[in-house]
């Protein structure tokens, strides 16, 4: 056991060059993840094709766990999809939220305290500009240089 740790900690000294050249963490973390599969098929923990999910935090990598399927591992990583901002996003557009000129943040705020959604601005830019073309909604900036949206 001692030495398959000695054997694992080497490989890992050697791997952590290649994987610190890549600024994604994203792509960091799929390099140690396939090091990971390949080592347990080499150990016969795993058959062909069959995927461990490991559980990462800022700085540190978990132990291997049960495989969840990639959607949530996606929905748990991200937080909830556009989809859902966009739906967030048309109920607001429905009711008499954009009577007044609201900014994104004011969405975002809208979401949360509303719906208890929580999105980043950048899940409402594209669909309200969207909503600004079609004239759904007006579009203008305001003295502090922000996008106002407004009915």
């Amino acid at each position: 056991m001692d030495d398959g740790f000695r054997e694992l900690k080497q490989q890992l000294v050697e791997l952590s060059e290649t994987i610190n050249r890549f600024e994604s963490e994203a792509v960091q973390l799929r390099i140690v993840e396939l090091f990971f599969e390949e080592r347990a098929q080499h150990l016969g923990h795993l058959s062909e094709g069959e995927a461990v999910s490991y559980v990462s935090g800022p700085g540190q990598l978990g132990r291997a766990g049960e495989r969840a399927p990639r959607s949530s591992r996606k929905q748990a990583a991200k937080g909830p999809s556009a989809s859902g901002a966009v739906a967030v996003l048309e109920k607001l557009v429905a009711s008499d939220f954009f009577e007044e000129k609201r900014t994104i943040r004011d969405v975002v705020w809208a979401s949360e305290e509303r719906f208890g959604a929580q999105y980043r601005a950048n899940a409402f830019s594209g669909p309200l500009s969207r909503y600004a073309r079609k004239g759904e909604l007006k579009r203008e900036k305001n003295a502090e240089g922000k996008y106002v949206y407004f009915k």
